[in-house]
């Protein structure tokens, strides 16, 4: 009896690993048939991305481009037509304000400036800066009497085409060189007067 036993369990464990290999099998064969059908899939999205050759339209041509021969021996080349708004000087030269040309010549980009500012570069400096004693509230200029700077006047201090602030001129007048007390209200947070820094008449802004 107990033989039977053991074949029968036997018997049904062998029912199950063989139900479980073909179970694992089948698995396996659907799996494989998933990649299979992936890979078609994917290579039909490849085809469908590249274009044939018959629907591919050719590439436009550019012409080439026409180059003027170079003039002949004796001969004049012919000026390329003026900007609008400019004119000819003799020798084929453009006419510009001087001051525009001393500004471009310190790099300031004068189709950027306003009028005044424009007011305030083609300004004449009268002395420039030599010194500046700040905690007292003054500068020294290399300007004085003889170049007919007199106590009281009033000017303004400037770089490039901005103006920096106001100094009047004090007392202590020497042939070459003046006093000129800073009008701190008039100078701008932030911005430092310099030695360089030049002095012109008041532009009225």
């Amino acid at each position: 009896m107990r033989l039977t036993h053991i074949a029968i369990a036997l018997t049904l464990t062998l029912l199950v690993f063989t139900g479980y290999l073909a179970w694992e099998g089948q698995q396996t064969a659907k799996g494989a048939m998933q990649e299979l059908e992936f890979l078609k899939k994917q290579q039909a999205a490849r085809n469908m991305a590249r274009p044939e050759a018959s629907s591919m339209l050719p590439l436009p041509t550019v012409p080439a481009v026409s180059i003027a021969p170079p003039p002949a021996a004796g001969t004049i080349a012919e000026a390329p037509p003026l900007m609008a708004g400019t004119s000819a000087l003799p020798g084929g030269g453009l006419t510009v304000p001087k001051e525009v040309l001393e500004a471009e010549a310190k790099g300031v980009n004068t189709n950027t400036l306003r009028p005044m500012q424009k007011q305030v570069l083609a300004a004449q400096p009268v002395a420039k800066v030599k010194t500046i004693v700040k905690d007292q509230g003054f500068v020294i200029i290399d300007a004085g009497s003889k170049q007919g700077i007199a106590k009281g006047q009033k000017y303004e201090i400037r770089r490039d085409s901005a103006v920096l602030g106001k100094v009047t001129v004090t007392d202590s007048i020497e042939e070459s060189e003046a006093v000129a007390d800073l009008d701190f209200a008039s100078i701008p947070a932030g911005v430092s007067i310099e030695p360089g820094d030049e002095l012109i008449k008041p532009t009225g802004n």
